[in-house]
């Protein structure tokens, strides 16, 4: 009785890493349309506040992001409501990432409205002294990574090292309208062509 007790927990937990298995797959297979998505939006953003900016000298066109994410956002619904109608099933993999990217928009998104609207109206001052670009890209690369690490994808996790690490060091170095070309070429790094190679697996 006690070696069929063992059987069926051996069993049971074979299964159960078959199914983490296939989960990582399955989110794995559908992860390339949304990065490749994001990594272009990403990039053609960078690039419009890049030469206005650049061209005006005033950087208030950095507000075209929140207009970036409105639409990204936008295609993630419309994606995600497609994949509820096709039957794709919730996976505990598929439910992490999407925590994992819920929380890096929230960051995102929300941190500079506190820093560049809220706090000048209360404190009369920014609550930070220089640019705000090499914090996304550093949360980019860290909510890439963990993407990666997750999915067991290499191309995934080195883009999110990489562009992460580089890029934030170069936001730092060339502050200004040029830290948007910075940011352009961490889209490429960390979305676009893990996007691409996932979707070339696939």
């Amino acid at each position: 009785m006690e070696t069929n007790n063992e059987l069926t927990a051996e069993r049971s937990l074979e299964i159960i890493k078959k199914q983490i298995e296939l989960s990582r797959m399955s989110t794995e297979k559908n992860a390339g349309l949304p990065m490749i998505i994001w990594g272009s939006l990403v990039c053609i953003t960078a690039l419009i506040v890049w030469y206005l900016w650049g061209t005006t000298g005033n950087a208030v066109w950095n507000f075209l992001w929140f207009i970036m994410a409105a639409v990204g956002w936008g295609c993630t619904i419309y994606m995600n409501k497609k994949e509820k109608n096709s039957n794709i099933p919730i996976t505990l993999i598929s439910n992490v990432m999407n925590k994992t990217w819920l929380s890096f928009g929230i960051f995102a998104s929300i941190l500079p409205i506190f820093i560049y609207v809220v706090a000048p109206l209360l404190f009369d001052k920014f609550l930070i002294g220089y640019s705000y670009t090499p914090l996304v890209i550093l949360l980019l690369g860290i909510a890439t990574t963990i993407t990666g690490l997750i999915l067991k994808n290499g191309w995934i996790t080195m883009g999110g090292i990489i562009g992460g690490i580089i890029g934030f060091i170069l936001a730092v170095l060339y502050a200004g309208p040029y830290e948007m070309l910075v940011m352009a070429g961490v889209g490429v790094i960390t979305l676009l062509i893990p996007g691409i190679m996932v979707n070339r697996r696939k």
